[in-house]
């Protein structure tokens, strides 16, 4: 067993997609911990390993509980446990204890950039925390498909879905994790394991570890342990090589937590391809050898369908724009997530159920109109029906074969399986044999399969969306407050669609009127609930999210600068008890075009005037232009910036005049450099690239900015800064205190690397 501390040197890390993409994230006095476990029998043990990494640190805002004292928690057990058997290892393991993760994965840039243990790491483990508890779950992996299959093999209770992954890829979860650099920067294969329970705790204080439970940290443990004994003692990890590709080679899920599927994505292409193609051609086939109504009638059929889906997604987004205004706060289910499915889920139940009774009464009378023998228009109603909804699916598996979704496994279930059970007891053998009603057990037999696969993503997917809403407002106040139900109860109305699509031809037998009652009631009951608070929207282990800073925007002198307190909501929605605590104290809130916080800005807040007195103003930064030249047609403006005693700032660049960045470090008072951010093209985000750098408290203060001019521009000055600065200091001044008392409990500071401490001064500098 080998530990270090690695003192990693500054740098600068460039992703290009996600969450930091437009942004130059750059860290200096960053100090990690690693463990290397390796056999002494094996002389080239060293050569190649398996890295096992998480982040120590913790947003200033929370004691990191979760996220992510559970993970190294664990990792350090994974040590006790492997060091008493790796000897046995053909390969080492290396364990990485990183700081700087939370202010854009700093930590294992600097790791997988600087450290002389790095061209030994074949792959990776990340483990992280969106939450606090729960299983720990697979939800991203790649691009190799071999650590997939040693995990599926190995876990003793797994949870992975491909689905988790396609969801925060596609930036429908906005975060960022150190899987993204150990991909993009090393081009590493690896495995992403998260926390996800309890996720409206993340950021803030009430991260605790109690809300941990033991049977989280042994089920990570139970699937990780037996994962490093067998990939440290596999010869093929000193095989696996580097790859670009963001793309998995494998699609995986699990099975009730038992089991674990995978194959290969050409298996999968292969199949779904497959699948697809003789979908359509049993379809077509059997329009063509059908009466010359049925062609009509499946259209009137599949309109009936997309009424169904219309009314259903319509009756619930209507009750999420409504909300707002007959609540409070526009998230009233947030501390208790299972109103949401009594606000939104039974709405949209009611309004598919009209939906669907619309198309089955058109599609009733023109068979009637049709056929001859009445006595089979029912059955031959709910038929059409039925298959209109095999045509659904065979829409939603082939958009998801089409986009080369990993997730289409799903559809393929739902559309394959059921039509296997209606094939086997509703086709008819002869056109002369006189039509049936629906039999139960076409449902029995088809859904169970579909059900099972689907039930975890469909029933925890929802509750981490919910989760996240006490962290939805980017720019607090800046959207509709109706923008996070809508979300919300898009997602349940849809999940309620697929899921109940086979159930809707046979509610026309009598269910359908106690259906649209019982929605009514538990419609009700929910709103009531809400409306008259007889739950609180939050409590203060659900808390909402709240920024309150000390905002001094710093001008040339003291006379012409600004100090005043800024309070905002991450969580969206109104301020009831907010207002008043506030406003009693000085505060006027409203809508509002700052603090402008570089990273983002407030829309909507409140804001009191505060004394800038000595001391304060005395730590304000410092923009001093040291040199504008001009050689040729290339122009460079050359700028000192002192923080003072902030180690954290950000600085927007106007990319619409400078094209290129230069950073260097002054190390002393003699204007030594050490390079921080080399000479580089950057590109921006409308108009504005952001320089995000975060260091221990050991770190620079005094740095000289390089910009390099985009040819051609002229040198008149704009009316646009050049530069905007946000240094932060995690100091609690007076009126920031005093303004946190007043605040209700349910308040909680959150924090995130793009976000103010509770001190920020703002500079501007225009050219």
């Amino acid at each position: 067993m080998e530990i270090e501390r690695f003192r990693a040197k500054p740098g600068r890390n460039r992703l290009q997609g996600g969450l930091f993409k437009g942004k130059t994230l750059a860290y200096a006095d960053l100090s990690h911990v690693l463990v290397r476990l390796s056999s002494k029998h094996s002389d080239d043990a060293e050569d190649n390993a398996i890295l096992v990494s998480s982040h120590v640190d913790t947003v200033f805002t929370s004691s990191g509980g979760g996220d992510c004292g559970s993970c190294v928690s664990s990792m350090l057990e994974l040590v006790r446990a492997l060091s008493n058997i790796a000897q046995g290892f053909k390969h080492s393991v290396v364990f990485l204890f990183n700081a700087g993760e939370e202010e854009g994965l700093d930590g294992a840039h600097s790791f997988i950039t600087q450290h002389h243990w790095n061209s030994s790491i074949r792959a990776f483990i990340d483990l992280e925390a969106m939450g606090a508890g729960g299983k720990s779950k697979l939800f991203q992996a790649g691009p190799d498909k071999w650590l997939v299959d040693v995990f599926a093999q190995t876990a003793r209770r797994p949870s992975a879905n491909i689905v988790a992954q396609d969801v925060f890829q596609a930036g429908l979860i906005k975060s960022a994790t150190d899987f993204q650099v150990y991909r993009e920067i090393a081009g590493l294969s690896g495995l992403d394991f998260a926390y996800v329970e309890n996720g409206a705790v993340y950021h803030t204080q009430n991260d605790a570890f109690k809300l941990v439970r033991a049977g989280s940290l042994q089920h990570l443990g139970d699937n990780i342990l037996p994962f490093l004994v067998e990939v440290a003692s596999s010869p093929e990890l000193a095989h696996l090589g580097t790859s670009q590709s963001s793309k998995l080679e494998m699609v995986y899920f699990d099975v009730l937590g038992q089991y674990m599927v995978t194959f290969t994505r050409d298996f999968a292409k292969l199949l779904y391809s497959s699948v697809l193609i003789q979908s359509l051609l049993l379809f077509v086939g059997s329009m063509i050898r059908a009466d010359q109504f049925s062609l009509p009638a499946l259209l009137l059929a599949a309109f009936g369908v997309i009424l169904f889906w219309i009314f259903s997604l319509s009756s619930a987004v209507a009750v999420a724009a409504l909300l707002p205004r007959l609540c409070t706060y526009s998230v009233p289910y947030l501390a208790h997530p299972i109103l949401a499915v009594g606000l939104f889920g039974a709405p949209a139940v009611f309004g598919g159920v009209i939906g669907h009774t619309l198309g089955y009464k058109l599609l009733r009378s023109y068979l009637v109109r049709s056929i001859p023998n009445s006595a089979s228009v029912t059955a031959e109603t709910e038929k059409f029906m039925f298959k209109a909804v095999f045509l659904m699916w065979l829409l939603v598996f082939g958009l998801g074969v089409w986009a080369n979704a990993g997730s289409s496994y799903i559809a393929m279930a739902w559309l394959v399986i059921p039509s296997i059970a209606y094939g086997l007891k509703e086709s008819s053998l002869s056109k002369h044999q006189a039509p049936r009603q629906l039999s139960s057990w076409t449902l029995l037999l088809g859904l169970p399969v579909p059900i099972v696969l689907t039930s975890d993503i469909f029933l925890s997917l929802p509750n981490v969306l919910i989760s996240n809403l006490v962290r939805f407002d980017r720019h607090p106040g800046g959207g509709p407050p109706w923008v996070g139900n809508a979300v919300i109860a898009v997602m349940i109305s849809a999940i309620l669609c697929l899921s109940l699509s086979y159930l809707m031809p046979y509610i026309h037998r009598g269910a359908g009127v106690w259906i649209s009652l019982s929605t009514i009631f538990i419609f009700l009951v929910s709103l009531s609930v809400v409306s008259y608070e007889l739950v609180p929207a939050f409590t203060k282990d659900v808390a909402r999210g709240t920024y309150v800073v000390h905002v001094i925007e710093a001008n040339m002198d003291k006379l012409s600068s600004e100090s005043y307190i800024s309070v905002s909501f991450t969580t969206p929605g109104g301020l009831g008890k907010e207002v008043q605590s506030l406003a009693e104290s000085g505060f006027t809130c409203g809508g509002t075009e700052r603090p402008d916080f570089v990273t983002f800005g407030v829309r909507k807040g409140c804001e009191k005037p505060s004394d800038l007195d000595e001391d304060l103003w005395q730590g304000r930064p410092n923009l001093t232009i040291l040199s504008d030249h001009t050689v040729g047609d290339q122009r460079t403006t050359s700028v000192l910036l002192k923080t003072m005693s902030s180690n954290r700032w950000s600085l927007s660049i106007d990319t619409d005049r400078i094209q290129a960045l230069h950073v260097d470090i002054i190390t002393d008072e003699t204007g030594t450099k050490e390079m921080l951010v080399p000479k580089d093209d950057i590109a921006g985000i409308d108009g504005v690239h952001v320089l995000q750098f975060a260091s221990g408290k050991n770190g620079p203060h005094v740095f000289n900015i390089e910009l390099v001019w985009q040819k051609g521009i002229s040198a008149e000055k704009s009316s646009k800064e050049l530069l905007k600065l946000r240094t932060d200091l995690n100091v609690l001044t007076p009126d920031a205190a005093k303004t946190l008392k007043l605040l209700p409990d349910f308040c909680t500071l959150f924090g995130k690397s793009t976000s103010p401490y509770t001190l920020a001064y703002l500079s501007r500098l225009s050219l």
